[in-house]
């Protein structure tokens, strides 16, 4: 490339300066500068080719774009949005995670949508960190698996309270100690009519737990038996949505689902957009398995879990 005389340089350093900065068309430039805007045009191609013109691409926030984009391309997700925190404590991670799926909560809901969600203490902070949502009817998708703070009737209030509309609320246990009982609390009549709901929900938000190494408020349910563990470990049980328990190759595990109160996978998958939330490395091979069930759509992640599942991704 021929260097640039010094006339040339001021014109090209002039003519981007009123077009990126003053922020003028090329056609006002051609006007003032008697040149036509394809002229114009080229000059801006050439400022830019010669390094008078750059361009830096800088989003604010925690929001890894990079390995967003990257995640979302491998996996064929709709939406990826992977976080950067500020430490890889399984505190830091939830608060961040809880904050920015709330924010694209708020960006994508809309009043047409019925929300459902599950439990977990990342989907406990996603609901404290909610402002206002359009008015929309929310809908707990499992029963009752961990503490208050984090149980989906907690969530489902926040949300609803965000949402200034009903929240379809599962007073349930996730899991009952055998079929019958849990045949016999699915037939009460406010169970009926939050399961009801299933059908009409359009965007789903659900936390995915960990078999091994163990997170996971089912995993820890007390109704699960020592007997019902050796059976799901033999079966290979890698994570869990809701009470929907799927194996390391993405394979559905249905040992123990006649007992469970919650959304089944059938139902799941009728979903129009299901959003998984989930941080943190260890973390990686049950967000995996959930991935290749297919039941996950789009995921909001930390950086630490993304980096796992792009570098074992084959």
């Amino acid at each position: 490339m021929a260097p640039i005389g010094p006339d040339e340089l001021v014109r090209l350093a002039h003519i981007a300066r009123e077009h990126y900065i003053a922020g003028k068309t090329r056609v006002e430039i051609a006007e003032e500068l008697g040149l036509s805007r394809f002229k114009v045009g080229r000059l801006l191609d050439d400022a830019v080719k010669n390094g008078i013109v750059t361009f830096e691409i800088s989003v604010p926030g925690p929001v890894d774009v990079e390995r967003s984009l990257e995640l979302q391309r491998r996996y064929g997700l709709k939406r990826a949005v992977v976080v950067r925190t500020p430490t890889d404590s399984a505190e830091a991670v939830q608060e961040e995670l809880g904050r920015v799926a709330a924010q694209l909560l708020e960006e994508i809901a809309t009043a047409d949508d019925v929300i459902g969600m599950t439990a977990g203490r990342t989907l406990g902070q996603l609901a404290r960190s909610l402002g206002a949502l359009p008015p929309c009817e929310v809908v707990q998708l499992a029963g009752v698996a961990g503490p208050l703070q984090a149980t989906g009737v907690e969530v489902i209030r926040r949300v609803g309270e965000a949402a200034n509309s009903r929240g379809w609320t599962l007073y349930a246990p996730l899991i009952a100690s055998d079929a019958e009982s849990a045949a016999a609390i699915r037939r009460q009549h406010d169970v009926q009519l939050t399961m009801n709901q299933f059908s009409r929900v359009t965007l789903a938000l659900v936390a995915i737990g960990s078999w091994s190494p163990p997170d996971s408020q089912f995993f820890d349910n007390p109704a699960i038996t020592a007997d019902d563990h050796a059976l799901l470990v033999e079966h290979r049980v890698q994570a869990d949505i809701g009470s929907i328990l799927i194996d390391r190759d993405g394979g559905l595990v249905n040992d123990i689902q006649d007992r469970c109160i919650a959304i089944g996978a059938e139902a799941m998958a009728n979903i129009p957009e299901v959003i998984g939330v989930a941080g943190g490395a260890s973390k990686a091979a049950a967000v995996r398995a959930a991935l290749d069930s297919g039941l996950i759509d789009s995921l909001v992640t930390d950086l630490s879990l993304a980096t796992r599942l792009l570098e074992n991704h084959a």
